[in-house]
């Protein structure tokens, strides 16, 4: 019988998480081939074919998507319907396309948060300054996030006092995504929480720089281990059910109020949670993608 063979899709080769998922596959004897999605092709006749390089894509056991990549809107729009196409004809993916399309979207993870009863700070999303002038009133304080944002770039800290720079984000996005800022409890920080199905691999915090509210790892914050509660672990584990996510990163903010979910990243690093606490959440998402074939 022949190993089975996943595809990893990843843009960069090197990549840390994708390399932990591939280890993963290796222990329980399965292949794996990375596909960058820079070198995608789709041929339409009597019959689809979908190939990433060499590859035919419908011959893969099945997908974990760690990257799409992108050049562009018709890019993204192009490669995402390849996903589509391919769940179409009886292939799997960890993560499905709508569940990351869903977490990319930050509008589409508020409403998802929202309609399960999910703590989520309080949010505005409008194409009216006015309206954005109003919340930011209301707020006091708020961060300002693209709706496609990743890696914590481009967010910007809005106060009533410099409410040019919203109409300046407005008329450049042509919307605003406005997010009450909820101030931390100690030194800026928030916690992310790794979930792989319906099982948490672990949380750690994720500590600003000096002088920066911005705790993303990619921008200069440190990892460090969180004790795990059963709070933060029904929170995460109904976050990452509500958007549709097999594996997640769903980062938490501690409040006076309680843990309010802030984000669900359908794509995570888990090379964090390794350093911080030994944690090898690319084996537990191989494994996941076997239990679910077998």
């Amino acid at each position: 019988m022949n190993p089975m063979r996943f595809g990893i899709v990843v843009t960069d080769p090197h990549d840390w998480t994708a390399g932990a998922i591939k280890t993963g596959f290796e222990k329980l004897g399965a292949k794996t081939v990375y596909l960058n999605f820079s070198q995608l092709g789709a041929g339409v006749d009597h019959d689809i074919l979908l190939r990433c390089k060499n590859i035919d894509l419908a011959r893969l056991d099945r997908l974990v998507v760690r990257d799409l990549g992108r050049s562009g809107s018709h890019d993204v729009a192009f490669r995402f319907e390849v996903l589509c196409t391919l769940q179409q004809q009886g292939l799997e993916m960890i993560n499905p396309p709508a569940a990351i399309l869903r977490a990319a979207n930050k509008f589409a993870t508020t409403i998802a948060l929202c309609n399960a009863g999910i703590p989520h700070p309080r949010t505005t999303v409008t194409t009216s300054l006015d309206e954005a002038r109003d919340a930011l009133k209301k707020y006091r304080k708020a961060v300002s996030k693209p709706l496609f944002g990743y890696k914590g770039r481009d967010l910007h800290l809005l106060t009533p006092d410099n409410h040019q720079d919203m109409e300046y984000i407005l008329n450049k996005q042509g919307m605003i995504y406005l997010q009450e800022f909820l101030e931390s409890p100690a030194t800026p920080r928030d916690i992310r929480v790794f979930v792989v199905g319906n099982e948490v691999a672990g949380a750690i915090y994720r500590v600003a720089p000096p002088g920066s509210w911005i705790s993303n790892l990619s921008q200069g914050g440190a990892p460090l281990p969180c004790p795990l509660t059963e709070e933060m672990r029904d929170l995460a584990i109904r976050a990452n059910r509500a958007v549709g996510t097999v594996y997640s990163g769903v980062d938490l903010m501690e409040t006076s109020d309680g843990l309010k979910v802030l984000e669900v990243n359908g794509t995570p690093s888990g090379r964090g949670i390794f350093q911080a606490m030994g944690i090898d959440a690319g084996e537990m998402i191989a494994s996941q993608a076997m239990d679910r074939i077998r």
